[in-house]
Protein backbone atom coordinates (compact mmCIF):
# COMPACT_ATOMS: atom_id res chain seq x y z
CA UNK A 1 0.00 0.00 0.00
CA UNK A 2 1.27 3.49 -0.49
CA UNK A 3 2.10 5.78 2.23
CA UNK A 4 -0.46 6.73 4.48
CA UNK A 5 -2.72 9.48 3.70
CA UNK A 6 -4.96 11.73 5.72
CA UNK A 7 -8.30 11.64 4.72
CA UNK A 8 -10.91 14.24 5.80
CA UNK A 9 -14.90 12.90 5.99
CA UNK A 10 -17.00 15.01 7.24
CA UNK A 11 -21.07 16.67 6.33
CA UNK A 12 -21.94 19.73 5.76
CA UNK A 13 -24.83 21.20 4.96
CA UNK A 14 -25.58 23.50 1.66
CA UNK A 15 -24.56 26.39 3.31
CA UNK A 16 -20.97 25.31 4.65
CA UNK A 17 -21.91 24.14 8.36
CA UNK A 18 -20.52 21.24 10.12
CA UNK A 19 -22.56 21.88 12.96
CA UNK A 20 -25.24 24.51 15.20
CA UNK A 21 -23.52 26.90 17.11
CA UNK A 22 -23.74 24.93 20.20
CA UNK A 23 -22.30 22.42 18.22
CA UNK A 24 -25.63 20.26 18.12
CA UNK A 25 -25.39 17.52 15.02
CA UNK A 26 -29.54 17.50 15.22
CA UNK A 27 -29.91 18.42 11.67
CA UNK A 28 -27.67 15.79 10.48
CA UNK A 29 -29.46 13.20 12.89
CA UNK A 30 -32.82 14.52 11.16
CA UNK A 31 -31.79 13.36 7.92
CA UNK A 32 -34.64 10.72 6.07
CA UNK A 33 -32.79 7.86 5.28
CA UNK A 34 -35.63 4.72 4.55
CA UNK A 35 -33.01 2.41 3.12
CA UNK A 36 -30.00 2.92 5.80
CA UNK A 37 -27.76 4.31 2.84
CA UNK A 38 -23.81 4.63 4.85
CA UNK A 39 -22.91 7.23 2.02
CA UNK A 40 -18.96 6.18 2.13
CA UNK A 41 -18.65 5.63 5.95
CA UNK A 42 -18.25 2.00 5.20
CA UNK A 43 -15.37 2.43 2.95
CA UNK A 44 -13.59 5.10 4.60
CA UNK A 45 -14.19 2.81 8.05
CA UNK A 46 -12.37 0.19 6.68
CA UNK A 47 -9.53 1.55 4.84
CA UNK A 48 -8.42 3.96 8.60
CA UNK A 49 -6.72 2.61 11.80
CA UNK A 50 -6.44 5.90 13.53
CA UNK A 51 -9.20 8.77 14.10
CA UNK A 52 -8.37 12.60 15.02
CA UNK A 53 -10.76 14.84 16.32
CA UNK A 54 -11.03 17.91 18.61
CA UNK A 55 -12.21 17.94 21.93
CA UNK A 56 -15.67 19.57 21.20
CA UNK A 57 -16.13 17.08 18.07
CA UNK A 58 -15.11 14.04 20.77
CA UNK A 59 -17.62 15.24 23.52
CA UNK A 60 -20.55 15.82 21.05
CA UNK A 61 -20.31 12.33 19.69
CA UNK A 62 -20.09 10.90 23.56
CA UNK A 63 -23.49 12.94 23.56
CA UNK A 64 -24.79 10.99 20.72
CA UNK A 65 -23.67 7.41 21.84
CA UNK A 66 -24.30 5.16 24.30
CA UNK A 67 -21.12 2.83 23.82
CA UNK A 68 -17.64 4.29 21.94
CA UNK A 69 -18.15 3.15 18.31
CA UNK A 70 -14.57 3.44 18.00
CA UNK A 71 -13.06 0.80 20.45
CA UNK A 72 -10.68 -0.98 17.66
CA UNK A 73 -9.20 2.16 16.38
CA UNK A 74 -6.53 5.00 18.01
CA UNK A 75 -8.07 7.90 18.51
CA UNK A 76 -6.86 11.20 19.11
CA UNK A 77 -8.53 13.87 20.93
CA UNK A 78 -6.71 17.19 20.14
CA UNK A 79 -7.50 20.00 23.22
CA UNK A 80 -5.32 22.85 24.33
CA UNK A 81 -6.56 21.86 27.69
CA UNK A 82 -4.00 20.24 29.77
CA UNK A 83 -6.38 18.98 32.23
CA UNK A 84 -8.67 17.27 29.94
CA UNK A 85 -9.01 14.00 30.33
CA UNK A 86 -10.84 11.09 27.69
CA UNK A 87 -13.30 8.90 28.82
CA UNK A 88 -12.70 6.16 26.22
CA UNK A 89 -9.93 3.22 25.50
CA UNK A 90 -7.81 3.54 23.13
CA UNK A 91 -7.94 7.73 23.18
CA UNK A 92 -4.70 9.67 23.37
CA UNK A 93 -4.40 13.33 23.57
CA UNK A 94 -2.75 15.86 21.43
CA UNK A 95 -2.07 18.74 22.68
CA UNK A 96 -0.73 21.13 19.46
CA UNK A 97 -0.64 19.78 15.56
CA UNK A 98 2.53 20.39 13.47
CA UNK A 99 4.20 18.84 10.50
CA UNK A 100 6.35 16.28 13.53
CA UNK A 101 3.46 15.10 14.89
CA UNK A 102 1.50 14.62 11.74
CA UNK A 103 4.37 13.07 10.54
CA UNK A 104 4.34 10.82 13.72
CA UNK A 105 1.01 9.54 13.51
CA UNK A 106 1.41 8.96 9.76
CA UNK A 107 4.70 6.73 10.47
CA UNK A 108 2.81 4.73 13.41
CA UNK A 109 -0.52 3.70 11.64
CA UNK A 110 -0.63 0.70 8.75
CA UNK A 111 -3.79 2.16 6.99
CA UNK A 112 -5.17 5.93 6.93
CA UNK A 113 -6.04 8.47 9.06
CA UNK A 114 -9.45 9.56 9.37
CA UNK A 115 -9.40 13.50 10.26
CA UNK A 116 -13.48 13.77 11.73
CA UNK A 117 -13.27 17.45 12.96
CA UNK A 118 -14.16 20.10 13.74
CA UNK A 119 -13.95 23.02 11.68
CA UNK A 120 -10.42 24.74 13.60
CA UNK A 121 -8.84 21.75 13.44
CA UNK A 122 -9.69 21.49 9.27
CA UNK A 123 -7.88 24.57 9.63
CA UNK A 124 -5.33 23.47 10.88
CA UNK A 125 -4.51 20.20 8.74
CA UNK A 126 -5.31 22.39 5.64
CA UNK A 127 -2.78 24.88 6.87
CA UNK A 128 0.25 22.69 7.61
CA UNK A 129 -0.79 20.87 4.16
CA UNK A 130 -1.72 17.84 5.81
CA UNK A 131 -5.04 16.82 3.80
CA UNK A 132 -4.29 14.78 1.38
CA UNK A 133 -8.12 13.56 0.51
CA UNK A 134 -11.39 14.85 1.43
CA UNK A 135 -14.75 14.16 1.12
CA UNK A 136 -17.47 16.65 1.40
CA UNK A 137 -20.94 15.00 2.52
CA UNK A 138 -23.22 18.37 1.23
CA UNK A 139 -26.58 17.16 3.57
CA UNK A 140 -29.81 18.63 2.05
CA UNK A 141 -30.17 21.54 4.60
CA UNK A 142 -29.76 25.09 5.22
CA UNK A 143 -28.82 25.99 8.61
CA UNK A 144 -28.37 29.86 8.15
CA UNK A 145 -25.65 30.21 10.98
CA UNK A 146 -23.37 27.48 12.95
CA UNK A 147 -19.70 26.51 12.91
CA UNK A 148 -18.41 26.43 9.52
CA UNK A 149 -16.62 23.91 7.89
CA UNK A 150 -13.66 26.19 7.40
CA UNK A 151 -12.74 28.94 9.89
CA UNK A 152 -10.62 31.12 10.85
CA UNK A 153 -9.05 31.58 6.92
CA UNK A 154 -7.50 28.50 5.96
CA UNK A 155 -4.45 29.27 3.40
CA UNK A 156 -5.42 28.67 -0.41
CA UNK A 157 -4.97 25.13 -1.90
CA UNK A 158 -6.15 23.76 -4.46
CA UNK A 159 -7.73 20.16 -4.62
CA UNK A 160 -8.67 18.18 -7.75
CA UNK A 161 -12.24 17.03 -8.04
CA UNK A 162 -11.77 13.00 -8.20
CA UNK A 163 -15.01 11.80 -7.53
CA UNK A 164 -19.01 13.07 -6.70
CA UNK A 165 -21.37 10.68 -6.05
CA UNK A 166 -25.16 11.50 -5.16
CA UNK A 167 -27.89 8.80 -3.04
CA UNK A 168 -31.63 9.07 -2.91
CA UNK A 169 -31.13 10.88 0.23
CA UNK A 170 -30.05 13.79 -1.15
CA UNK A 171 -26.83 13.63 -0.02
CA UNK A 172 -24.13 14.62 -2.41
CA UNK A 173 -20.23 13.29 -1.72
CA UNK A 174 -17.53 15.44 -3.45
CA UNK A 175 -14.25 13.65 -3.17
CA UNK A 176 -10.80 15.67 -3.62
CA UNK A 177 -7.07 14.81 -3.45
CA UNK A 178 -4.47 18.14 -2.49
CA UNK A 179 -2.92 18.54 -5.43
Amino acid sequence: MESTQIQLFIAQTIDGFIAREDGSLDWLLGLPNPNQIDHGYNELINGVDTIIMGRKTYEELLALVEEWPYPEFKTYVVTGNQEYRVKTEQTFLLHQIDREIIGKLKSESKKNIWLVGGGTLITQFLNLDAIDEMTLSVIPVLLGKGIRLFPNVPKETTFSLIKSESFETGVVNLVYRNK
